[in-house]
């Protein structure tokens, strides 16, 4: 009633308008525009606040998702319409649906944002379907808002964290960004993130629409079995193998099923493109490349732009940045890579989690207290073996504040609280398996990163050997940068602490973010996208999880028909799985 009062007010104030408006040549708005205007905020009003939305609570068959949301939002404005023009043009909301139509390119369901009833409705001419358009437009906009800001999943599923992802925008906030913009449309558009990897992974999802899929016909590649088929080397599948490379033999190079220098130079190709030794041997990650399918290719993008929408897309001036798949760490200061370094990451039945911590110091000459599982999995049937494993360590068992030997427990029948009650303490020294230094970063799976005595590992292209944490491979570089600005620190006093064997912790001037994160694709050092390892198979993970939810759907071919993730019949939704 309140609201119907407003609006008698409103008409009698624009009324006198029009009449002082007229007196002074003004073109005017008409009553009869007026009553018009009037009667489409209300149709808006019915759908959004009284229900009158159609067989089972529906707007054009879609029930809507953020209706609690829009009604303060269409309240505050008297239920004016913001994608249908006062005279019923609707070309803020053909441009909204061109938005949601390509949200394919983002990994995400133009299902989602009810593209297809948007679309259908934008052939309607009458005022009621009109009214409908404008709402549904608006429950996609906060839905879209709301997947392109954040976390969209839940975390669990993934066996993540929420608090170290970035959190979706609330249906307010994306609300509040579209009026406050003068292009609604622009507002969309500006919520979508641009970092360079990000519109890299696009461009190459849309590229792959494009790709020829012919040698799909071939895989997947065997080569007999053989862990490394080299140069050299004959097989019948080096023919598949050419056909997979999109190379042509010639007579020169040898047998068709003898594998030639030029097919090798083709391989090693390939070998760069996805971050792996380009040495032309096909051994068990070249092979995983070649039998990539098209469709498994394209889901890797997916989960890889999906992450990136998890993390903040303004960085601090300082931070950290470890990416497991590709078992490196950079160093950033005043958004300038400062340098990158090697590092090792846990092993596939020891993963390392990603997540966010602060890194708050350095403890230098660190002793070493073993985790349990590792305590339960390596040193507890080293010691039924052996009993004086630990003392030959140089390593302690602590139980109740006093040391014990370990010849005088049962190892075959101790329980797990029994050990559980031990610490099995490293003192600091050569030997120690933290190294010289420990960056302190806490975080609730206690992963930190750290110095090695096994600086072997670092030779290697793939370097996941640890049992969780993180070893570096220049920790002298990275405990500099640390301590950069703290107060009377220098490389000599570094330098000193070390060679003095004392175990001392000195801390950074202040706190700042190590990002630990999983990214399979990344771009190299030429701007080039790489595909890299899915190490843990977190791809698959994430894929699974989105098809479930049909949180995502590609092209099946070049002229842009959508598949659906959960769709059955044409490409599995589940390529990983094969």
């Amino acid at each position: 009633m309140a609201l119907l009062l407003r609006r008698k007010h409103k008409n009698k104030v624009l009324m006198l308008l029009a009449v002082l408006s007229m007196s002074l040549g003004y073109a005017v708005t008409t009553n009869a525009q007026m009553q018009n205007e009037e009667a489409f905020a209300s149709l808006i009003e019915s759908i959004i606040t009284k229900n009158n939305t159609g067989a089972g609570g529906t707007t054009a068959g879609v029930k809507l998702a953020n209706r609690s949301v829009m009604g303060p939002f269409y309240q505050s404005r008297e239920f004016a319409p913001l994608w249908v023009s006062r005279n019923g043009d609707t070309g803020r909301a053909a441009e909204a649906l061109d938005i949601f139509k390509a949200s394919w390119t983002h990994g995400l369901n133009p299902k989602t944002y009810h593209a297809a009833e948007i679309g259908e409705l934008l052939e309607s001419k009458t005022a009621e379907d009109k009214a409908r358009l404008e709402v549904l437009v608006t429950d996609a906009a906060v839905r879209y808002g709301r997947d392109l800001s954040g976390m969209r999943i839940n975390p669990g599923a993934i066996k993540q964290k929420a608090e170290y992802w970035r959190k979706p925008l609330t249906g307010e906030a994306v609300l509040e960004r579209i009026k406050a913009s003068a292009s609604p449309v622009r507002a969309l558009r500006e919520l979508e993130p641009n970092t360079p990897l990000y519109k890299a992974l696009q461009k190459e999802l849309v590229s792959l629409t494009e790709q020829r899929k012919d040698y799909e016909s071939v895989l997947p590649l065997g080569f007999g079995g053989s862990k490394h088929f080299t140069p050299g080397s004959k097989n019948k599948d080096v023919a598949g193998l050419r056909v997979r490379l999109g190379i042509t033999h010639r007579a020169e190079w040898g047998a068709p099923n003898f594998y030639d220098d030029e097919t090798a130079a083709a391989v090693m190709r390939l070998q760069r493109e996805h971050g792996l030794e380009a040495d032309g041997i096909i051994g068990p990650q070249t092979l995983s490349v070649l039998n990539q399918t098209t469709r498994a290719r394209m889901e890797q993008v997916v989960a890889n732009l999906e992450r990136l929408r998890w993390l903040e897309q303004e960085r601090p001036e300082r931070y950290l940045l470890v990416n497991i798949p590709q078992q490196l760490v950079w160093a950033v200061e005043d958004g300038e890579v400062e340098f990158e370094s090697k590092v090792v990451v846990g092993m596939p039945q020891r993963r390392t989690m990603d997540f966010r911590a602060d890194v708050t110091g350095i403890r230098f000459n660190p002793n070493w207290t073993v985790p349990m599982g590792i305590k339960m999995a390596d040193f507890v049937p080293k010691l039924i073996d052996n009993p004086d494993y630990m003392t030959q360590k140089g390593m302690e068992i602590i139980q109740g504040g006093e040391s014990i030997d370990p010849s005088s427990v049962d190892w075959e029948n101790v329980s797990r609280s029994e050990i559980s009650s031990m610490r099995f303490v490293q003192a600091a020294g050569d030997n120690n398996a933290l190294g010289q230094i420990r960056v302190l970063m806490p975080n609730d799976y206690n992963i930190y990163m750290h110095d090695t005595n096994h600086p072997e590992f670092f030779e290697k292209d793939v370097r996941t050997y640890s049992s969780g944490c993180i070893r570096l491979s220049e920790p002298e570089k990275i405990a500099e940068f640390v301590l950069a600005h703290t107060k009377d620190w220098s490389t000599e006093k570094m330098n000193n602490l070390i060679a003095s064997g004392r175990t001392v912790e000195i801390s950074a001037d202040k706190p700042f973010p190590v990002f630990v994160i999983y990214q399979s694709m990344w771009l190299d050092d030429s701007g080039r996208l790489v595909y890299g390892a899915d190490v843990y198979k977190r791809d698959k993970q994430l894929i699974d999880v989105l098809a479930q939810m049909d949180g995502y759907s590609l092209p099946k071919n070049a002229d842009g028909h959508l598949a659906s993730a959960s769709a059955g019949g044409g490409d599995s939704a589940l390529a990983y799985n094969d």
